[in-house]
């Protein structure tokens, strides 16, 4: 019998690339995504797929369609812990084998909480594997964190029956493949932020390192884990390595060098005619720290450190990055963002309708 699966966040950058590439991997899985809103574009592009209606605030339906799950994808916000509540309450009403898969994030292992490593190399790389111990009780001011341990105690608070594990991607860069959003996070806040200063920039060194990977890698690795949970089902048999404590999963597969990514972007940009000069510019921490509304996300974003490594997707799925590099995309991801920014000023001016190119 084909496992019944639940996706959340269906319509963003990650949560639609995972539910194109599971349908498409496994078109006789039985998926439900959870929408805002249902639309025709969107049941044209999946005839297949089930979906509710309803949002993170919508407790009971959430818990109603997790209890009726066999595997949960949760893709969404990775910080709604009133969403992360109610899937939970739902898959403890379950009696039966039930799988929750949460997207978190490398922001949870990055150093912006310490002065000394705002633009400067730190050595520290967190294995999935090595650090396991370290990760599944980091501080709990860490961003992610008051999900994360949610879903690292499941089993304990919400019944034995509950495996769960969490996908945990660094900085993601290429064209999504879901209904929604198809571009990543990272490449639009540096964008639009060098378009605010009229120039590119990095702090103290620039030195400071980020893991990096492909969105097809990342789904390759989904794909992979929900596999697993539903062999599982089938066979009735729980790898213990793969979910609870031990599953963690990092989806990095390359590093960037912040000054180096800075220099490349400058150039781009002023090639399109958005800033006079591709030289980036050294800012001090605390201009750095005013950006994006002043909450330290700049720092986070552009200063520090967040360097990871996938020993356990390699170790257990002999998961292998195959997708092109970020230099390689680069150019594309921000061109596409600065043709999406001009057409939403033309939609504003009145200058097109919301679908002319």
């Amino acid at each position: 019998m084909a496992p019944k699966i639940l996706i959340t966040g269906s319509t963003g950058y990650i949560g639609g690339s995972v539910l194109a590439a599971i349908t498409r991997a496994h078109p006789e899985y039985e998926v439900t995504a959870l929408l805002r809103k249902v639309t025709q574009t969107y049941v044209d592009a999946y005839p297949r797929v089930k979906t509710i209606v309803g949002d993170y605030d919508s407790a009971e339906i959430l818990a109603n369609a997790a209890a009726e799950s066999d595997i949960v994808i949760h893709a969404g916000d990775s910080d709604h812990k009133g969403a992360m509540v109610a899937l939970l309450n739902g898959l403890g009403r379950r009696t039966t084998t039930s799988f929750l898969i949460h997207l978190s994030g490398t922001a949870c292992i990055a150093d912006f909480y310490s002065q000394k490593f705002l633009g400067v190399l730190n050595d520290r790389v967190w294995s999935d594997v090595d650090d396991i111990e370290a990760l599944v009780n980091l501080p709990d001011d860490r961003i992610h964190r008051h999900v994360d341990k949610l879903v690292i105690e499941a089993a304990q608070t919400h019944g034995t029956h509950i495996h769960s594990a969490i996908m945990c991607p660094p900085d993601i860069y290429g064209k999504g493949h879901g209904p929604g959003i198809t571009q990543s996070f990272l490449v639009p806040f540096f964008y639009d932020s060098i378009l605010a200063e009229k120039v590119a920039f990095y702090v103290a060194e620039g030195k400071n390192r980020r893991s990096q990977v492909h969105i097809d890698d990342v789904m390759s690795l989904y794909v992979k884990v929900v596999e697993e949970a539903a062999n599982s089902l089938k066979t009735g048999k729980i790898r213990d390595e793969c979910w609870g404590k031990n599953g963690f999963y990092f989806n990095s597969s390359s590093e960037i060098v912040w000054k180096e990514t800075a220099a490349a972007t400058g150039k781009i940009m002023a090639s399109l005619g958005l800033i006079d000069s591709a030289e980036p510019k050294q800012f001090t921490v605390e201009k750095v720290k005013s950006m994006l509304g002043g909450s330290g996300l700049g720092l986070y974003m552009f200063a520090s450190n967040s360097r990871s490594r996938a020993d356990r997707g390699k170790q257990l799925f002999g998961w292998t990055p195959t997708g092109p590099s970020y230099e390689e995309v680069m150019e594309a991801d921000l061109i596409a963002h600065h043709k999406d920014k001009q057409r939403s000023i033309d939609v504003l001016l009145g200058r097109q309708g919301p679908t002319g190119k």
